[in-house]
């Protein structure tokens, strides 16, 4: 009899956690596709939820300078009308650090009419990281 209550048991544990119903995770049809130990992960992009600094223009100048060969990493911030541009340089490369400010400075003002300001200053960029953490989305 105890042994008929256990297995009675299980089968309503199995049903109730849906281990019977092929997959917990199930998705529709316009759902993204996840690799394993994926589904978890955000799938939305800045630009869809009106961050701050999802524009395009702001991702493009991101995606534009980190490929760089000596910028490890880059954040494009949008202020009313003006774009902040922090980088951080690699290892061993920060004196060269101005010249490609310059350069890109001098090549997106004069493509897309808009005023930038690049810094290479690491505590600029912990700061316009902290920004980026802290600011309220629009």
């Amino acid at each position: 009899m105890r042994l008929l209550i256990t297995y009675g048991i299980l089968i309503i544990m199995f049903q109730l956690t849906g281990c019977f119903n092929d997959s917990v995770y199930k998705k529709d049809k316009d759902s993204p596709v996840f690799q394993p130990r994926e589904y978890y992960r955000k799938h939305i992009s800045f630009s869809e939820i009106g961050f701050f600094n999802a524009t395009s223009l702001a991702e493009e100048m991101k995606d534009e300078i980190t490929r760089d060969a000596l910028v490890k990493h880059a954040i494009v911030i949008k202020q009313d009308k003006n774009y902040l541009v922090a980088i951080k340089m690699k290892a061993y490369h920060r004196k060269k650090a101005q010249v490609i400010s310059e350069q890109y400075k001098k090549q997106w003002e004069e493509k897309w009419k808009i005023p930038v300001e690049i810094t290479y200053d690491p505590n600029d960029y912990r700061k316009a990281e902290i920004m980026m953490r802290t600011k309220k989305r629009a």
